[in-house]
């Protein structure tokens, strides 16, 4: 037999106070949304410029007067700038002249100009509030601006609307990687804490009224080192098995395409120096030329060219501006106990006694 619950009319009656006080929160928080909406301002990118005050912020907004509402916005942008001397400076300026808040819910990236990620103390600052604050998720994409960070903003009508959007496309189409391998400000973070790594960021120019990535800045224990050109940022990727594709061209014209790509390192100690080894494997397939070679002979060049490029670059990136290709002393402590506590506070000392050594064994494909 089904047993039932009785409801005493005390009961009862709470329940039904309970219902109606909850039925009235949540009419009371939609409306209250609704009514935010429009005190709010939703930058999809910001850029960071230096001045002599400190610095100029830059925003890229969807334009929420042809919007439906907020999940729905524009495809129209408005740009605003201010200037301050720090970024909580700045965001309250921006907000005493609109009387609207900064909401960085749908912030896409952050274009941060050259000369100021040269200044390690605005550099830090600025992520000192940004941690303090939790207000930008840590996996908002990086990047650096090779002139002005405003004039990449400012480029809205040659990117189908929102830069922010147009960069966050860009990331999400990069094919050759096996993740999207753009820097974020989470890595950022990282490296100011840790100081244990080379951090690659992709540079922003103006190349034909669109934003494109013409080279990548180097940033080492927290110091900006300069920039190295796209192709030598691909051989670094490659080192670190962050690339599926990787095109080559040989000294004959001819072009492979590399896929299945493995890498294996290992990392050791010769007369006390480190010493960085990387094996890469992989199957090579003809894009361009090859015609009257022989597989064994193409196979022969194709490696041999390769590690010789390889090194020649790895050893020329320590020379200037001073950057390890392979990324190897965040992997220090886990191959070699005994040299990570001997480099764990010299990143320099480990970058200037590092030598590497690169192996190649490509097997050519036929389609």
């Amino acid at each position: 037999m089904e047993c039932k619950k009785r409801l005493y009319p005390a009961q009862a009656v709470r329940r039904l106070i309970f219902f109606v006080v909850a039925a009235a929160a949540l009419l009371f928080l939609g409306g209250c949304g609704a009514r935010e909406l429009e005190d709010r301002s939703f930058p999809l990118s910001i850029g960071i410029d230096k001045t002599e005050e400190g610095m100029a912020l830059s925003f890229d907004f969807p334009d929420l007067s042809e919007s439906d509402n907020e999940k729905n916005p524009s495809g129209k942008t408005v740009t605003f700038s201010v200037e301050a001397g720090a970024y909580y400076e700045a965001q309250k300026a921006y907000e005493n002249n609109t009387n609207k808040v900064l909401d960085y819910n749908h912030l896409k990236a952050i274009i941060i100009s050259q000369e100021f990620l040269s200044d390690n103390a605005a550099l830090r600052d600025l992520l000192s509030w940004l941690e303090h604050e939790q207000v930008v998720a840590r996996n908002t994409y990086l990047f650096v601006a090779g002139d002005k960070a405003s004039e990449i903003l400012m480029l809205t009508e040659n990117t189908g609307g929102s830069v922010g959007k147009y960069l966050e496309q860009m990331v999400n189409t990069q094919e050759d990687f096996k993740e999207q391998k753009v820097v974020t400000i989470g890595d950022l973070m990282n490296q100011w804490h840790n100081q244990n790594e080379d951090l690659l960021l992709p540079v922003l120019t103006n190349s034909g009224e669109v934003p494109s990535i013409t080279e990548y800045a180097v940033l080492g224990a927290f110091s900006y080192k300069g920039n190295i050109s796209v192709e030598d940022a691909m051989k670094a990727f490659l080192c670190r098995n962050q690339v599926k594709h990787f095109l080559y061209e040989l000294k004959g014209g001819q072009v492979v395409e590399i896929q299945n790509i493995r890498r294996d390192i290992e990392i050791h100690s010769q007369e006390g120096k480190p010493v960085v080894e990387i094996a890469l494997t992989g199957e090579a397939r003809i894009k361009k030329g090859g015609e009257g070679m022989t597989t064994g002979k193409l196979v022969k060049q194709l490696n041999g060219q390769l590690e010789e490029s390889l090194s020649m670059t790895a050893e020329a990136l320590l020379m200037e501006p001073g950057a390890d290709m392979s990324n190897s002393f965040i992997k220090l402590g886990g191959y070699n106990r005994k040299l990570y506590e001997r480099y764990r506070q010299d990143y320099g000392g480990y970058l200037t006694e590092l030598q590497m050594v690169f192996s190649v064994d490509m097997n050519l494909v036929n389609e």
